[in-house]
């Protein structure tokens, strides 16, 4: 088996409609992406190409350790669902849903199925679902008690989607973290909530992706590319709600300078206090420590004075934008 043609086709899936993993990120609850991010992925302007870190590299690896130890320690039966379910058959193709493990229910059918239903609809042949991860140890103050909800809410997220697309009432996430804890948790189905999430969902799609308008920036990198460069002489003339946002930055700069400036004197009274000491210690602890650090760098200038040809040659030119605030204004203030 060829997996990375299998993940190349996944991924190529992935852009046909909406995920289980691109939700966090629309709602703004994904710490790895964000909407107008999602939005260029979606619309084929990425310019990152989507491969695997070694945290997810891993994660796939131990999907089929953490759903084996699930089903160990929960005692029900689990099973691996390969294709991508939908609500095509409901008019929303769109949606779409790659679940870890269906759970099996005895009372259901001892095998699921994705089948039509006595109503002409597709459904799994069982009423829940399971959803495997592993996550680092400093993520685990993020879970509460075992056998909640209570899981961050980019997994939750994840979960309530795919209740909607399976039509399931419970999906169990079951987490590894830091290689050596398991949890388990239970997600019931909130009609409410998640009919909330498909709205906003939807909206997206169908606002952006297949509107093609990008969402509004929403962190700094959003907007440095979106608009990377700047038309000169192009002027914007400054609302009044505008003008005294300036002036709050300009507020929290001098803030910010004061306690730089406090911090650089409580730092010069302690160094001088150290002078040649390794470290300042109190009842045998290390409070501070004074050392040395050595690093190499070239010499820019000198190799520009020196070796002109070859600095030409190995330099390069960037640019960016960069937000200042002008004097002037800052007068007024």
């Amino acid at each position: 088996m060829n997996t990375q043609v299998d993940r190349d086709q996944f991924l190529a899936g992935r852009k046909k409609g909406i995920g289980g993993s691109d939700v966090a990120a629309i709602l703004g609850f994904s710490p790895y992406k964000s909407p107008y991010q999602l939005w260029l992925d979606k619309t084929g302007r990425s310019e990152r190409k989507e491969s695997q870190n070694e945290s997810a590299h891993f994660g796939n690896l131990l999907e089929d350790v953490v759903a084996k130890e699930f089903s160990r320690r929960s005692g029900m039966k689990v099973q691996r669902i390969t294709q991508q379910l939908s609500l095509a058959d409901q008019g929303e193709p769109w949606a779409i849903g790659n679940i870890d493990r269906a759970v099996i229910n005895p009372e259901i059918a001892g095998n699921v199925r994705y089948k039509k239903n006595d109503e002409g609809i597709y459904r799994l042949t069982t009423d829940m679902i399971l959803e495997c991860k592993t996550a680092s140890e400093y993520l685990s103050k993020l879970f509460g008690e075992e056998g909640t909800d209570q899981i961050p809410d980019y997994y939750l997220t994840q979960c309530l989607w795919y209740l909607k697309i399976t039509g399931t009432k419970v999906c169990y996430l079951a987490v590894l973290i830091g290689g050596n804890k398991f949890r388990m948790y239970r997600i019931e189905r909130d009609e409410e909530l998640i009919e909330s999430i498909f709205r906003q969902v939807k909206a997206f799609w169908f606002n952006h992706v297949i509107a093609d308008v990008p969402p509004d920036p929403t962190c700094f990198d959003d907007v440095l590319h979106r608009w990377s460069k700047h038309v000169v002489g192009k002027q914007v003339e400054a609302t009044f709600n505008q003008i005294k946002l300036g002036e709050e930055l300009v507020t929290v700069q001098n803030r910010q300078k004061a306690d730089k400036a406090r911090e650089d004197e409580i730092k010069l009274e302690l160094v001088s206090s150290i002078q040649d000491a390794e470290m300042m210690i109190s009842q045998g602890k290390t409070l501070f420590t004074y050392k040395e650090q050595s690093s190499t760098r070239i010499d820019s200038t000198l190799l520009k004075k020196e070796e002109p040809d070859l600095f030409a040659k190995y330099s390069r030119t960037t640019s960016t934008r960069v937000f200042r605030i002008s004097n002037k204004f800052k007068e007024t203030v």
